[in-house]
């Protein structure tokens, strides 16, 4: 925490000793004796400020209780921060507001709509806890920058700055709610792929069946139900038809160069490995991005949440300052490289292909 203060002339810390020589000079002598008890106001004046400036230091403190660090991209919710110390404000007279001010990523929603990124307000000496709306609005690291409490001495006797350095720090993911979502759904068959993709549609695969828990109920075996009396549930074989390479190419047309729609094509990947995984498919990621090594980015074969949640943060994290691969190189790279049995969906470039 750091404090700075803006008091007037009369009140510098330099003036303090000339205050108290001036008040000895001029205190015992009749004549000007009115100027000794003036300096002795002042000397007096500079020694509460001084006072309550240490007091200050010593209890004022901010806590953030609760806030998300990872957020969807236009994704609404809801700061909460504690300020410790108001009882001083209350007993000293002391009016405060408070500044916050966000990057890029993230917007106040009660804010004026020509300022979205600054929160300017009047605090509440009676609440400790105060509750701050925002709103993302870009996929990538974000935080707020700054965070001032202003603190202002009574009869305009000077201003205290409070600016802390704990500063929320926030990844925003890609939204999930991709455009043009019902052609992607129609378009893989999302949620109702045929036999050679799902082994729940193929009785094939079935290896048998196991007391029924929480189950779909097209997943009831009723055979081996009604043959022992207890509800039970089909037990399928792991498919390599459930593998899924996604390839997210981000360059241009010509093939070189950021896509002006690389936003669009981030989101319908986000979009479609989400699917893929809560159907219970394994997805793999390529990028053309070069990584740190200079290799192509490679996020390997993973199912379930955890790998959702690492893909996603991965993603979050592109940017128009990396260096991408030309699409042809690209995609001659992928083919290679994939998981052999998978299904390759080609995303990016104005298109979105199934290939296999």
């Amino acid at each position: 925490m750091k404090i700075e203060r803006s008091v007037p002339f009369w009140l510098e810390q330099k003036l303090f000793p000339v205050y108290c020589i001036l008040t000895f000079l001029f205190l015992f002598l009749p004549v000007v004796s009115g100027l000794g008890f003036l300096f002795a106001a002042l000397a007096t004046i500079h020694v509460v400020v001084n006072r309550t400036e240490r007091q200050l230091r010593r209890e004022v403190a901010l806590e953030w209780k609760h806030y998300e660090r990872l957020m969807f991209n236009q994704e609404q919710t809801d700061l909460q921060l504690q300020l410790f110390g108001l009882e001083l404000f209350s007993s000293l007279g002391l009016k405060a507001s408070f500044r916050l001010h966000a990057a890029d990523g993230i917007v106040f929603t009660t804010s004026d709509a020509l300022h979205p990124h600054t929160y300017d307000t009047e605090l509440v000496l009676t609440e400790e806890l105060f509750t701050i709306p925002i709103q993302t609005v870009k996929r990538g690291p974000t935080a707020l920058d700054e965070i001032i409490l202003t603190i202002r001495l009574p009869w305009r006797m000077g201003v205290y700055l409070f600016s802390f350095d704990s500063y929320p720090q926030f990844t925003v993911l890609p939204s999930l709610t991709a455009q043009a979502t019902p052609f992607l759904l129609n378009r893989l068959r999302i949620g109702d792929r045929p036999d050679r993709y799902s082994p729940l549609k193929n009785k094939l695969v079935q290896l048998g069946s196991k007391a029924y828990t929480t189950e779909p109920s097209k997943d009831i075996d009723w055979y081996a139900t009604a043959k022992t009396g207890r509800l039970q549930a089909k037990v399928y074989e792991t498919s390599n038809q459930d593998t899924f390479t996604i390839a997210l190419n981000l360059s241009g047309p010509s093939g070189y160069g950021l896509h002006n729609q690389s936003e669009r094509f981030i989101e319908q990947a986000s979009f479609l490995i989400s699917e893929l995984i809560k159907e219970g498919c394994k997805v793999e990621l390529f990028l053309n991005r070069l990584n740190e090594a200079n290799h192509m980015t490679h996020l390997a074969l993973g199912e379930g949440q955890p790998h959702l949640k690492h893909v996603l943060v991965h993603l979050s994290t592109l940017s128009d300052r990396d260096s991408y691969i030309a699409t042809k190189q690209f995609e001659r790279y992928v083919v290679r490289r994939k998981h052999l049995n998978s299904q390759l969906i080609l995303v990016g470039n104005d298109r979105i292909q199934a290939i296999g």
